[in-house]
């Protein structure tokens, strides 16, 4: 035992202490210390890394990260140092410990360090922890208060539903009439009624269902209102975020959305009255997207950008934001293609996919990017039309603010638009001719994503593909090899290097991001996962039981950590008017930051090594 508090001993007498202390194995989340039990001793860490945290019912509050020949305990070293015969910590702690990876730890009870502590070395070494642990806890708290202040600023990012919901709602049950409903919500100058059975929530219907579905219609008013409503209503919590409630309806199309409290309707919020108290001008424009035409399609992208700068103002959760802004950038790719379609002398003669690929395939784009998408059709007799399509559709797409593909990886090249049978062929290419090159096409293809045409061909393509890896062992092994040249950088050699400012950036695209996209894509690929964004891959893998559990949850935290660092990185880029570029300068991260880092890109550099232990 080589360390400071086992200095200047015999190895009879080292060994004595030892025999007093006990060493203890902790696996990944495994409890170390837990709150409101009494302290006896500290804990030293041999191997791996543990957190100390704050347990609440919303989240888990994490104060400090302590690693390998770091001491656990150290905030009840006052009592230790009393002169007290009796070392017993009668006083309980809030906090808790727990192991983050598989731990090691050292347990050295109190009456061991009172032995030692005559010791001029160990008595330097006790005070010099618990001094650095003192300064990391203000600093800490000082980011912390920061923190909160940043967030006063924007309050909108902590209220909750059941603070901005309507309590009074019209409600009606399944067998009233249409003209009864109508009457009650002009009587009360609302815009949506809630339709209950036996008092369990069933249905919605809006001023507009009465438009659309009776009015225009000719529909009888006697009619009971089930007939029209909508059944199974997206519905959200009273106690869920001001930003879920924006974003649930924003995802999902609609424009009110029932508030419950476990199984009981408590309230409604609509998107109208959320945005008056978020901002006239959140989601500006958005609306306009299935209406537009050539002379507005380039104005959409500056609404678009006002609503991504406004959550990340807001501190939406990265993973919120991104699913939010794909959804709409989604929308606006579907009316690109629409308009294309319009302008063709026919319609479609045979069925179609268009997919995408690249950042937009996996759903994380939130800057328009170069275009990456590729064309299936059914028939090849065809294929005059498709290709007069695509080219009308890349020429949409650039009038809306996605610049051509530097490389042409774009429908409107041949090369990327086929049948499933040039597709079968070109597939066969890569896996059994597996060049650099096609290695790098394969590995951007994989991330393809439907987005406009025919579920079936769309099945019938996914299955091609999963038949053409059936034997393409050498195929992933190829491009396993190119990752391995790619390492994830370690946790201590050079991201701890890059941290004590040897280096002052990193490139996350590069370094990061990338590795991680390849690393899961080969391991999907392995388990027969053609098909998916990151996040459903990881899911997927789950399923299978490849991932486990608590790893599926922290990589996915891991991978939000990135990319929140990424977004708003880029973001502000964007807004200067600076060159976009994928580097993090380190010395702009707080402590915390720092090591909250170090510990994403740890696990996700573990998803790459679990990937290559195959190979």
């Amino acid at each position: 035992m080589h360390h400071p508090l086992f200095h200047n001993l015999t190895n009879d007498e080292r060994t004595s202490l030892l025999t007093r202390c006990q060493t203890h194995s902790f696996t990944h989340h495994q409890p170390i210390l837990k709150a409101n039990e009494t302290r006896e001793g500290l804990f030293l860490i041999q191997s791996g890394t543990v957190e100390v945290y704050l347990p609440t019912n919303i989240h888990d509050e994490v104060l400090e990260i302590i690693k390998k020949d770091q001491l656990i305990g150290l905030s009840h070293f006052i009592h230790f140092l009393s002169d007290s015969d009796s070392y017993t910590i009668d006083e309980v702690s809030l906090l808790q410990v727990r192991a983050i990876d598989d731990v090691t730890a050292l347990y050295i009870p109190f009456s061991v360090l009172k032995e030692r502590w005559s010791d001029p070395t160990v008595r330097e070494y006790l005070l010099t922890q618990v001094s650095a642990r003192l300064h990391d806890v203000y600093q800490s708290l000082a980011e912390q208060v920061q923190l909160g202040r940043k967030l006063t600023d924007s309050d909108t990012t902590t209220l909750r539903v059941q603070d901005v919901m309507k309590e009074t709602f019209v409600q009606a049950t399944t067998t009233d009439t249409i003209q009864s409903v109508a009457k009650k919500l002009s009587e009360t100058n609302h815009t949506a009624a809630i339709i209950t059975e036996d008092n369990n929530l069933t249905g919605i219907i809006t001023m507009h269902d009465f438009v659309n579905r009776v009015i225009t219609n000719g529909q009888s008013l006697t009619q009971p209102v089930h007939t029209f409503m909508t059944p199974n209503p997206i519905t959200i919590e009273r106690t869920a975020y001001f930003y879920e409630a924006i974003t649930t309806m924003l995802l999902h199309g609609i424009k009110h959305l029932p508030v419950t409290d476990g199984q009981k309707t408590i309230g409604l919020v609509t998107l109208t009255e959320l945005l008056q108290i978020k901002s006239a001008n959140f989601l500006k424009g958005t609306t306009q997207i299935s209406t537009a035409n050539h002379e507005n399609l380039p104005t959409i992208k500056t609404a678009l950008y006002s609503t991504l700068g406004t959550m990340l103002q807001q501190e939406v959760p990265t993973l919120h934001a991104l699913d939010v802004m794909n959804t709409l950038y989604d929308q606006l790719i579907q009316r690109c293609i629409e308009l294309a379609i319009e302008e063709m002398p026919a319609s479609p003669p045979t069925r179609f996919c268009f997919y995408l690929m690249g950042s937009a395939g996996r759903r994380e784009q939130f800057l328009l990017t170069d275009q990456d998408h590729f064309l299936v059709y059914e028939d090849d007799s065809k294929k005059e039309y498709f290709q007069q399509l695509s080219e009308k559709i890349v020429a949409n797409l650039e009038l809306a603010g996605y610049k051509r593909c530097p490389g042409d990886m774009m429908a409107s090249n041949p090369q990327w638009s086929g049948t499933p049978e040039h597709w079968n062929n070109r597939l066969r290419e890569w896996v059994l001719h597996a060049t650099n090159d096609r290695l790098l096409l394969a590995q951007n293809f994989f991330s393809y994503r439907l987005i406009y045409g025919d579920d079936t061909l769309h099945e019938q393509f996914k299955t091609n593909i999963e038949q053409s890896l059936d034997r393409a062992k050498i195929f992933l092994y190829r491009l396993s090899q190119i990752e391995r040249e790619n390492p994830i950088p370690a946790l201590e050699q050079p991201i701890r290097s890059i941290f004590r400012m040897q280096k002052k950036i990193i490139d996350l695209k590069k370094h990061i991001l990338f590795p991680f996209h390849h690393s899961l894509q080969i391991l999907a690929l392995m388990n027969g996962i053609t098909y998916g964004t990151p996040i459903e891959k990881i899911d997927q893998l789950h399923e299978k039981k490849i991932l486990s559990n608590s790893f599926q949850k922290d990589l996915k935290a891991s991978v939000e950590s990135i990319l929140d660092y990424y977004v708003k990185n880029r973001w502000n880029q964007h807004q200067k008017g600076e060159k976009l570029t994928s580097t993090l300068d380190l010395t702009t991260l707080t402590t915390r930051e720092k090591e909250e880092l170090m510990l994403s890109i740890r696990l996700i550099k573990e998803l790459q090594s679990h990937m290559l232990s195959y190979y």
